[in-house]
C-alpha cells in the first residue's frame, strides 16, 4: 500500500500550484471585512469555505487599512457557535482571538528562555512547603468596561470553578485549592490541599495552549456558568482585559479592533500593539491556507508540510519559518497519539491495545505524512530537555512500544480469544468484527495526512478500521463525551518534567461513556487506582526531590503495561509567517518567544512584538 500513499503528497502540491497560479495580490488601501483585505484569486474563492453573514456587529464596522490589519488562521476551523465566548465550557476552544488577544493570563511561560513572564500579576511566592502561594496582581489593570481588575475577580473565578464541577479546570481546582482569599485589592493568597510546586505553572502560566482565565466578577456574578455564553455586543460583552474588543463574530471569521484605552498602555506597562485590527479566519485545508498565504490573505498560517512550504515560498518570497533549513519547524509540546477509548470492548483489554500498537508502522507515518521531518515518540511526552533523563531511564520500555510486528499483533489477538473471518478481519466469539472507528480534527493537516495511512495499517493487521476528519467543534465534543472508539489526537501536558503527562491519565480525567470527562485532556478514559496512588504522590513533588524519579518510573511501568493510548510521533509544526505586511515574527535567530503562540492564550505576546513592514 506504500506506493498508493506516495502519490498523495504530490497531489497536494499540484493542487496548491493550480490554486495559486495567478500573480500575488497587491496591497489594498482599506478593508471592511476579512474577505476584502486583499485581492482574492478566482480559484481560491472557489475552494474557500463560504462566508456567513455576521452574527453581530458591535457598533459601526469601521474600515481599517490592510497594512494595519493582521490576519491569523483559526486552526479550530468553523465555529459551531460564534455567539459563545464562555472560556470554561469544556470543548469550547476559543482560538478565534478570544484566547490570544482579548484575554490575558496572570503569567506567560516562555519555552525559549524558560522564564515566567509576569502579566496581569507581577509576582508570586510559595511558602517553604509549597502548600501556600501568594500572588501579587499588577496595579492599574482594568476590564474593557473600565471596572478595575482586582483580587475579588480571582477569588470569584476559583470559587466558581470549585462549585461547578465539569467546567474546564474545575477538577484541578477542586483537587488543589483548599482555600482562597483576597488579602487586599492586589493580593491573593491560595492555600493548597498539599504541596504543589507546579501550581502556578500549571494553572496560570499557559503551560500548554491555554490557561485558567480569570473572569470579571461584576459580569458573571448571578449567571449560571455552565450555560452563560458571555456574549452581548450591546453591553460590550465579552468584557476582557486585553487590548482588543470584539466587533464581528461569524462561523468563519472573528474580528477584533484595538482598544486605545487598554490598561497596559495607560499604565506604561506596554505600548499599544501596532495592529489596529486582528482577524481570525477559516482556511480549512492545507491547500486553501497555502493559497491564502501565497495571496497575502493570511499573515500567519496554522501549519503546512514540507512540500507545500516549498511551493508556498516560491509563490510568495515574503514567507518565513522558524528556521531557514531543516527541520524548518518547532517541536510541539503535544505529541501525536491514537487515543483508544478504554471503556469500549474489546479495547478495555490492554492486550488488544498492545495488538493495535504493534500493527502501526511509525516510520511509514513519518516518511509519508511528515515528509521525514519528525521522529517517533513514546510516553506521550515531547522531546524537550526536561524529559531527557526520564526517557533515558525508561529506554527499554520505549523500545518495546516502538516495535512494529504483525506477528505480535496476531499472537496477542488470538491469545485474547479472537479469530479472523474469511475477509481477514478479527472477530469475537459472537462472529462480530472488531470495529475501530477513528476520528481526527479537520484542519490539523498532519493528522489528516496520517489518518488514511493509519487506517490502512490497522486494516492490514485485521482490524475493521475506518477514519473520519471532523470539524473541530464536533470532534472536541466527541472527545469530551467518548463517542468514538479512538481519536487521532495529541496530549498537551509535560514541558518541564514528566509529572504532568503521567498525571493526565489520572482517573479524575475519566468518566462514564456519554458524560463529559473533566478537562477533556485525552480520550482514553483510563482509570486505575494503583496508578492514581503513584501519580498523586508524584504531582506534589518537585522534580529535584530524591523520590521523584523513582515514582515517575513506577508510574511509567504501569502506563506501559496498560498502554492506555498508543503513542505515534513527535509533532513538528512548520508555521509560515508572512512578512508582506508585518515583520519581527519569532524565529530561531529572533527567539524572543516560541512560534506556536498564535493559537495559544499567549498569542498577544506576538501581537505586542510584530511591527509594520512599511
Amino acid at each position: 500500500m506504500l506506493t498508493k500513499f506516495r502519490i498523495l503528497m504530490p497531489l497536494v502540491i499540484i493542487s496548491l500550484v493550480i490554486t495559486a497560479c495567478q500573480p500575488a495580490a497587491p496591497a489594498q488601501e482599506t478593508t471592511g471585512q476579512a474577505q476584502a483585505t486583499s485581492e482574492v484569486v478566482t480559484e481560491t474563492q472557489a475552494q474557500a469555505p463560504e462566508q456567513t453573514e455576521p452574527s453581530t456587529t458591535a457598533g459601526e464596522f469601521a474600515e481599517i487599512p490592510r497594512e494595519q490589519t493582521v490576519i491569523f488562521e483559526n486552526p479550530q476551523g468553523r465555529s459551531a457557535n460564534p455567539e459563545n465566548f464562555n472560556p470554561h465550557i469544556p470543548g469550547n476552544y476559543l482560538s478565534n482571538g478570544f484566547w490570544q488577544i482579548a484575554s490575558e493570563s496572570l503569567f506567560y511561560l516562555n519555552y525559549e528562555s524558560g522564564d515566567v513572564i509576569p502579566w496581569l500579576a507581577e509576582s508570586y511566592e510559595y511558602n517553604e512547603g509549597y502548600t501556600e502561594v501568594t500572588i501579587k496582581l499588577r496595579d492599574g489593570v482594568k476590564w474593557s468596561d473600565g471596572v478595575p481588575f482586582t483580587a475579588d475577580d480571582v477569588v470569584f473565578t476559583i470559587n466558581m470553578l470549585k462549585e461547578n464541577t465539569g467546567l474546564d479546570y474545575s477538577s484541578d481546582v477542586n483537587k488543589w485549592v483548599q482555600d482562597i482569599e483576597a488579602v487586599d485589592d492586589h493580593t491573593v493568597k491560595i492555600t493548597l490541599t498539599g504541596p504543589n510546586p507546579r501550581f502556578i505553572i500549571d494553572m496560570f502560566s499557559v503551560r500548554v495552549w491555554y490557561t485558567l482565565l480569570i473572569i470579571p466578577k461584576h459580569i458573571w456574578e448571578g449567571q449560571d456558568p455552565t450555560k452563560f455564553n458571555n456574549y452581548d455586543p450591546e453591553k460590550g460583552w465579552p468584557v476582557v482585559t486585553g487590548a482588543y474588543k470584539l466587533v464581528r463574530s461569524t462561523e468563519t471569521e472573528t474580528i477584533w479592533d484595538r482598544r486605545d484605552d487598554w490598561w497596559g498602555a495607560e499604565t506604561g506597562f506596554r505600548p499599544l500593539p501596532a495592529p489596529k485590527r486582528a482577524i481570525w479566519t477559516l482556511a480549512g485545508t492545507e491547500e486553501i491556507r497555502a493559497a491564502m498565504g501565497a495571496n497575502n490573505e493570511l499573515d500567519v498560517l496554522y501549519t503546512v508540510g514540507r512540500g507545500t512550504l516549498e511551493v508556498l515560498k516560491s509563490r510568495n518570497p515574503n514567507i518565513i519559518t522558524w528556521t531557514e533549513t531543516l527541520p524548518l519547524g518547532y517541536v510541539d509540546p503535544c505529541p501525536r497519539d491514537l487515543q483508544i477509548n478504554n471503556m469500549v470492548p474489546p479495547f478495555d483489554n490492554p492486550d488488544v491495545r498492545w495488538a493495535v500498537n504493534h500493527a502501526i508502522n511509525r516510520d511509514q507515518l513519518i516518511e509519508i505524512a511528515y515528509e521525514g521531518t519528525t521522529v517517533p515518540q513514546t510516553f506521550d511526552m515531547p522531546a524537550y530537555a526536561g524529559m531527557s533523563s526520564f526517557f533515558e531511564r525508561n529506554q527499554a520500555s520505549a523500545d518495546k512500544i516502538l516495535v512494529h510486528d504483525l506477528a505480535k499483533t496476531e499472537s496477542l489477538m488470538t491469545g485474547a480469544g479472537f479469530t479472523k473471518d474469511n475477509d481477514g478481519f478479527w472477530v469475537g466469539s459472537d462472529g462480530k468484527k472488531i470495529v475501530l472507528d477513528i476520528t481526527a480534527p479537520a484542519g490539523d493537516s498532519d493528522k489528516e495526512k496520517m489518518l488514511p495511512i493509519l487506517v490502512e495499517q490497522l486494516r492490514t493487521a485485521g482490524f475493521d478500521a475506518s477514519g473520519k476528519a471532523l470539524e473541530w467543534s464536533v470532534f472536541a465534543d466527541g472527545l469530551v463525551r467518548g463517542t468514538s472508539t479512538a481519536f487521532l489526537h495529541n496530549l498537551c501536558a509535560s514541558v518541564i518534567d514528566p509529572a504532568a503527562a503521567l498525571d493526565s491519565f489520572n482517573s479524575r480525567y475519566s468518566a462514564p461513556l456519554g458524560e463529559p470527562a473533566a478537562g477533556g485532556r485525552q480520550g482514553s478514559r483510563y482509570a486505575n487506582p494503583e496508578y492514581d496512588e503513584i501519580v498523586n504522590k508524584l504531582s506534589v513533588m518537585s522534580a529535584s526531590d530524591p523520590e521523584f524519579n523513582k515514582l515517575a518510573d513506577e508510574a511509567a511501568a504501569i502506563w506501559v503495561r496498560d498502554l492506555p493510548v498508543v503513542p505515534l510521533v513527535q509533532a513538528m509544526f512548520i508555521i509560515p509567517y508572512n512578512t508582506t505586511y508585518w515583520t519581527n515574527w519569532p524565529t530561531a535567530d529572533n527567539n524572543y518567544f516560541f512560534p506556536l503562540a498564535h493559537w495559544w492564550v499567549s498569542g498577544n505576546i506576538l501581537v505586542q512584538n510584530i511591527k509594520p513592514a512599511k
